[in-house]
Formats: structure tokens, sequence, C-alpha cells
């Protein structure tokens, strides 16, 4: 074996976002990044003969149990918290125009707000959205050892175009139509979907709670976030760039430090659903 079998969170990251740029480079690119997944202990040829490997094989690799993940200590989660700030200057500096004030409105401590409280006006508008957790709330601990790892504490950043903030936070708080929020948040709060429910339909990704368990979600949701909103009708593709600077814990698309946990329990409760 010339690698190794065990690797923290952050080294796992670091491979998966390597796997993905070798996928795309050229053949030169290609061995200069390879390099540096070795460098950090991952030889795939340990694990198979087969030639060439993805994010997915990565993963089969964790989900069966040959490879372990192990829990980083202080050194490491100072890199996690360089590797955002890293994240941010690159965005930064590269083509995106910071809206500076709009990116300020959204994640303020002066204007988040419990759900009941949202101002009305804002609701009838469209614009973006940004929900963390309450002071003393918590997160089960396999996501809040993450989260309290994190520079930011934001858990999902979202938008609303083409309706109004009103109508989107009720899919993503109650479960009315397709809210990915919601179904993340009972995925990571351990609730499984109506089993079966998704089998023969055309979509095989939107899964539903049962009517008790969406009830019990919705509550924990009132008691434990709060959420700020801001109006905006400007290009939205700055919600791509919001993402990628705060990396929200449950955003997956457009997030550089998305969680493998998160893939995890989310397929898990898919194929509940499809079953």
């Amino acid at each position: 074996m010339n690698g190794k079998i065990e690797f923290t969170k952050f080294e796992v990251n670091e491979i998966r976002q390597l796997i993905s740029q070798k996928l795309v480079a050229t053949k030169d690119e290609q061995k200069k990044i390879r390099n540096k997944i070795r460098n950090l202990g991952f030889y795939f040829s340990d694990f198979s003969n087969k030639k060439g490997y993805t994010v997915e094989d990565l993963d089969n690799l964790i989900k069966d149990g040959i490879i372990k993940i192990t829990n980083g200590n202080q050194f490491e989660n100072k890199l996690i918290k360089n590797k955002e700030e890293e994240n941010i200057k690159k965005i930064r500096l590269g083509n995106w125009v910071e809206n500076s004030s709009i990116e300020k409105d959204l994640i303020s401590n002066n204007y988040f707000s419990s759900i009941k409280n949202m101002n009305k006006n804002i609701l009838n508008s469209v614009g973006l959205y940004c929900i963390r957790l309450k002071k003393e709330s918590k997160l089960p601990n396999r996501y809040q050892s993450i989260l309290d790892q994190r520079k930011h504490k934001f858990i999902y950043i979202g938008k609303a175009e083409g309706q109004t903030l009103g109508k989107r936070l009720k899919q993503e708080l109650e479960q009315r139509g397709h809210g990915t929020f919601f179904r993340s948040i009972g995925c990571v709060l351990g609730y499984l979907p109506i089993k079966h429910h998704l089998k023969g339909k055309s979509n095989q990704k939107n899964f539903k709670f049962s009517q008790e368990d969406k009830s019990k979600i919705i509550k924990w949701l009132e008691d434990n976030i709060e959420i700020n909103i801001v109006e905006y009708k400007g290009d939205f593709n700055i919600e791509r760039e919001l993402i990628r600077i705060y990396c929200p814990l449950l955003n997956d698309t457009y997030n550089p430090m998305k969680l493998q946990e998160l893939k995890e329990d989310k397929d898990k409760c898919r194929n509940i659903a499809r079953n």
C-alpha cells in the first residue's frame, strides 16, 4: 500500500475538490493534480485496478468503510477557517463585483428575527434570505461539531426569484411544495420520509415527510432558527457567490465546503422514498 486508509474531514474535502479539478484538466494539469492528491495520502490504486476514478469512487470507499474518516485536531480546524478565508479572497478578487450593501444587510446581526417576526412588507417582495440557529440552539452533534469549526455560522442562504419571499419561505419552512432546505433539515434532524411515495414517479428527488413528522420539523424550526430577509431585484447570481463565500452548512449547490454527511443522509431518505 502506497497511501493510507484514514483521513480527516479536511483531507477528504481537499481530495474531493482535487479529483473534480482533475476530471476536467488537461493531461499535464492532471499529473500535477494527481501528485497533490497523493501528497495527501490517497492512492486509488491501493483499492482498485480501475483506470481513472471519480469523487463517487472515493465516496463509495468511505461508505463501504474501506476508508475511515477521523476528527481533525486544533491545527486542522484552523486550516478549515483559513480555507474559508481563501474562498472569500478568491471570489472577491474575481469577476464578481460585490454588492456590499446587499451582502452586509443579509448577514447583519441587527436584522435576524424569528419566523413570526419577519418584515411583512419584505415578505411580499422578491429577494434573498439567510438562515442561522438561535444563540442557544444546536443541531445534532454529527452536524453541530462541524458548524462549531466554521467561522461563519449560517446554515442556509437562498433566493426568491420569480416568486415572493413569503411564498418561497413557506416552501422552505413548512414543506409547501418543494423546499430544498426543509428536506435537508428534516434529514439532519433524523426524520425519514414516507416509504415508497416516490416509486414510479418521474421526480425521484423531492421526498416528503409524514404529516406528523412535518409538524415536528416545523415546530423545531420555529423554536430554533432565525432568518434575515432582504428585498433584491438585481442579478440573482449573487446568491451563488454568497454561498461560495460563506459556505452555509446545509447548502450543497455552489458550496466549496459542502458536506458528505448531508449527501449521505439525503441519499438515505431518497432511497426510502423510492423503493
